[in-house]
């Protein structure tokens, strides 16, 4: 915390306030290289403010500064310095206008202190990973351990947050994309018209590229073609325009373009006559917008109308990696059913847990119009679930949705400095929605609620106090050597070779045990994927049987053959929740073998007189394993599948319903092989990596526990030489290390658990 000096003079302090709270990531590095600038700040702080997480902490001053001493006169004149800054150059109108809404004067009495320090500090998790960086830092100078710091750094620096966008067509996804990123980067000039999936990522250098269809993939759009006129059309026009081309494109492992941003729009644009939009399964476009920089990744999706049912499980597959889902709906279009079933496939299937409703192009209609069209999207939502007899899970669908509405026009207008166009149209920044979007972002990215955010930041930590805690024993040691003689010296290096012999065949029993568990879980895993193969051939049974139960309940009274609508019901009911009950059956078995295993090796630890407590709290295998294991399993599109049964059933007698169920039982094992390989293949990949993770965990302390006896034996046979040292040689090493370990001991002091 910074402490801000209380005799500054009042008219300084105005000016001065101004300047710091208008310093961002972007502004910061070119102010802070002012000399002026440390000379400035020191009206308020002794601190050198050479880094963000510092100015984050002086702005947080300001704010509580404020709070106790100002008043609205005082923020009105607060604005004027504000203003001074905009007519000078040094800061835009947008951060201009974020900052007079941060200080209203007119609600200004009613704010409270940690709203207001909330607003100012722009992400907890980005000051939290700043201070760690910060601290790495700062150990770098003190430890030998340098692996161990750049292992933390690189952990830190990998972490991405997603944010999935979705909508059908015609929703303005990338309007919207391009004024929070607040440049046009989506849109006419690059991507218009985009027809594919776009996955949008930090680069310093900007680069786009195209990832094709893999021959598996085409070979499913083929076979599709057989049974969806729409994906026939799309089909017949790829292979007209490519001809004999399409093998150049279309290769077994996916083909790869790096292209140039601003020829992107030949490759993704569905109206231009190029149609290499037919090939393409997904673009990277890397750019160097400051938006992305905080590790955030955009994927903008294709509408949920095309065509391809592949575009849509590739969705559906990146999706599930998402931390936050903005779903876009056109105010004039309201919730179609599309909309309404992606939600809930969402939330129900795809364990997305926050999706934001963005209701767009709020400019056309008035606020009664929009408070309408969120009261027919829960209704939608809630009628379509009990049709779905799922009504009981109403509750939670509802309360995992938030909704906002949008002017993205008018947001981009400001954005890009055409602010004057959308204040005569009667939108301030502000009115357009945008602001309140960019905070939903942040607060559900980086705030202490999101459980991915604190994990990391919790993993950094615990990584970070062990290595302190390893290297402060070290220098404690060698610092209590400093002044032994050569006997006792001698005497302390015996008994630790002879304690070391006793350990590390002991260490190497437990390695040989872990080992073995291996293999065991190893084996184990080739079982699990036994039991997905049986309990998904149930299911293939249990779908047959539902649909030749309705179908002869329809002929024997005097009815046709059930509906598309009762078909479709039966199908996707049966493989979302069969999926869902045969994956958490998997992964119950999963958490029962690996947690015996996890009990077994911890207990031996007491032999190594090692405290493992604190790698029990930073590893809860069920809560690990449990959390993965409700993603992304349910990637298939079923439209093909639905289509063909249709069409089988409405054929069926009561006198031929036997043959008609052998051809069903046929159409359905052929139709689910892919659902079938693609669970499998997914549950497995999860289980090794998370099990990658897990015997690392168990091995952590075996290897701590070696390291610090080589090291302490090491540094005994290194103090032999020490001893024959003068008094005061020695006496200056024990103040250096002295110093070392103080500086270790306030670190420590910061992460203790």
């Amino acid at each position: 915390m910074i402490d801000i000096d209380e005799n500054i003079d009042d008219e300084a302090f105005f000016e001065i306030s101004a300047l710091l709270l208008s310093l961002n990531r972007k502004t910061f590095e070119a102010i802070t290289s002012l000399k002026n600038f440390q000379i400035i700040s020191k009206y308020f702080t002794l601190e050198n403010i050479d880094n963000l997480v510092l100015l984050h902490k002086l702005q947080n001053a300001i704010i509580n500064h404020f709070l106790e001493h100002r008043s609205k006169s005082s923020i009105l004149h607060l604005h004027d310095s504000f203003t001074y800054l905009l007519d000078e150059g040094l800061m835009d109108k947008p951060s201009l206008e974020k900052l007079i809404s941060l200080f209203d004067p007119s609600t200004f009495d009613e704010c409270r202190e940690e709203e207001l320090a909330k607003e100012a500090i722009d992400e907890n998790f980005n000051v939290q990973r700043e201070e760690i960086l910060l601290d790495l830092d700062k150990l770098s100078k003190i430890v030998e351990n340098s692996d161990g710091l750049r292992e933390i750094a690189s952990y830190l620096g990998s972490q991405k947050f997603s944010i999935g966008v979705t909508g059908v067509m015609n929703s303005g996804k990338s309007t919207m994309l391009n004024a929070l990123m607040g440049k046009e980067i989506l849109g006419t000039s690059v991507v218009p018209e985009t027809a594919n999936l776009t996955v949008i990522k930090f680069s310093e250098t900007p680069k786009a590229k195209v990832v094709y269809w893999s021959k598996e993939e085409w070979r499913r759009i083929l076979k599709n073609a057989d049974s969806v006129k729409e994906i026939a059309s799309f089909v017949k026009e790829t292979q007209n325009h490519f001809k004999d081309e399409l093998d150049d494109y279309v290769l077994e492992k996916s083909r790869e373009d790096v292209v140039n941003v601003n020829e992107l729009s030949k490759y993704t644009s569905a109206s231009l006559s190029y149609k290499k939009c037919n090939m393409i399964k997904y673009v990277e476009l890397q750019s160097d917008l400051d938006f992305l920089q905080d590790g955030i990744e955009i994927v903008d999706t294709p509408g949920l109308d095309d065509v391809v049912v592949q575009r849509e499980e590739i969705t559906k597959e990146y999706l599930s990696r998402c931390d936050v889902m903005l779903h876009l709906m056109n105010v004039s279009q309201s919730a179609t059913n599309k909309d309404v079933e992606f939600i809930i496939d969402a939330v129900l299937y795809q364990n997305v847990t926050k999706v934001l409703i963005v209701i767009t192009r709020v400019d056309m209609v008035s606020a009664q119009d929009v408070k309408e069209v969120i009261a027919y999207t829960k209704e939608s939502i809630s009628r379509r679930l009990s049709e779905q007899n799922s009504d009981s899970k109403l509750d939670f669908v509802l309360k995992s949705l938030h909704f906002l509405a949008l002017s993205a026009k008018m947001a981009l207008l400001h954005k890009t400095a055409n602010a004057k166009e959308a204040l005569d149209a009667g939108y301030s920044l502000e009115e357009t929605g945008i602001l309140e979007l960019e905070e939903y972002v942040k607060e559900t990215l980086f705030s202490s609620k999101n459980a991915r955010g604190s994990l990391i930041i919790r993993s950094a930590k615990n990584r970070l106090r062990k290595l302190v805690s390893a290297q402060l024993d070290e220098l404690r040691f060698e610092n209590g050597l400093l002044f032994k003689t050569k006997d006792e010296v001698d005497e302390e290096l015996g008994a630790l070779k002879s304690k070391k012999n006793m350990r590390m065949e002991t260490l190497k029993l437990l390695k040989e045990q872990i080992g073995g568990y291996e293999l065991e879980i190893t084996e184990y895993l080739k079982k699990l994927q036994y039991f997905l193969d049986d309990e998904l051939k149930k299911l293939q049974t249990v779908i047959k049987q539902r649909l030749v139960d309705e179908t002869k309940y329809h002929l024997q009274n005097g009815k046709k053959t059930p509906p598309l609508s009762d078909v479709s019901r039966i199908i996707d009911t049966a493989i979302k929740n069969g999926v869902v009950d045969v994956v958490r059956e998997y992964r119950y078995k999963f958490i029962q073998k690996s947690s015996k295993i996890y009990e077994a090796i911890t207990l031996q630890y007491d032999i190594l007189e090692t405290n493992f407590e604190e790698g029990k709290k930073a590893f809860n295998g069920e809560n690990s394993f449990a959390d993965e294991f409700n993603k992304g399993f349910l990637t298939f599109g079923s439209s093909t599948f639905i289509a063909n049964a249709f069409k089988l059933l409405s054929g069926a007698t009561l006198s031929k319903l036997q043959t008609t169920d052998a051809q069903l039982d046929e159409l359905i094992k052929d139709e689910l092989t892919y659902l079938q390989t693609r669970v499998k293949e997914k549950a497995l990949s999860l289980s090794k990596t998370l099990l990658e993770e897990f015997f690392v965990t168990l091995k952590e302390p075996i290897s701590l526990f070696q390291n610090a006896l080589e090291r302490n034996e090491q540094l005994l046979q290194n103090h032999v030489s020490l001893v024959k040292e003068d008094e005061s040689s020695r006496r200056e090493k024990s103040l250096e290390l002295g110093k070392k370990i103080k500086s270790l001991e306030l670190i420590a002091k910061r992460y203790a658990a």
